[in-house]
């Protein structure tokens, strides 16, 4: 099965981003995977069904309280925000699973989602990330985001 899901896993997101949360997406300069942004985080889901893979997200950590916060309608320094900084990145990542899996096997299809997991990234691991094939870059309300989709038979 083909992995080279980048435009629609760009569009996708970029229209998931926007409606749930308001933030907008522009591509990258030159198309270039943007860099290390400091402090970062990766959240990864995999799925189970007609095909198996792993849809991974990585973000500055600094860009999940404004995200929670437009998601939610509060603001940023909220308790429920701050007590909970990573699940409305979860559910932009499950959101954004649901949509792929859709677009690609069609509606009939049923499949497994894990849970969505979130690590802290280092800048290695983010290079790494950024270097692996199928990867995805995109400036999200001027901050760096990494995608990438891969599934397998």
């Amino acid at each position: 099965m083909s992995n080279d899901y980048g435009d629609l896993l760009r569009e996708h997101f970029s229209e998931i981003l926007e409606n749930l949360a308001f933030m907008f997406v522009e591509d990258t300069e030159d198309g270039k995977v943007p860099g290390y942004p400091g402090a970062a985080v990766e959240v990864a889901m995999g799925f189970k069904g007609p095909f198996t893979g792993e849809l991974v997200m990585a973000v500055p950590e600094e860009m999940c309280p404004e995200l929670a916060a437009n998601v939610l309608g509060l603001d940023a320094d909220d308790e429920l925000i701050l007590n909970n900084p990573y699940d409305a990145l979860k559910e932009l990542l499950n959101v954004t699973c649901g949509n792929m899996l859709t677009a690609i096997a069609g509606e009939e299809p049923v499949f497994d989602l894990s849970i969505p997991e979130v690590k802290p990234l280092d800048e290695a691991e983010w290079q790494e990330l950024a270097a692996s094939e199928g990867v995805v870059g995109a400036v999200a309300d001027d901050q760096p985001v990494l995608l990438r989709l891969t599934t397998t038979q």
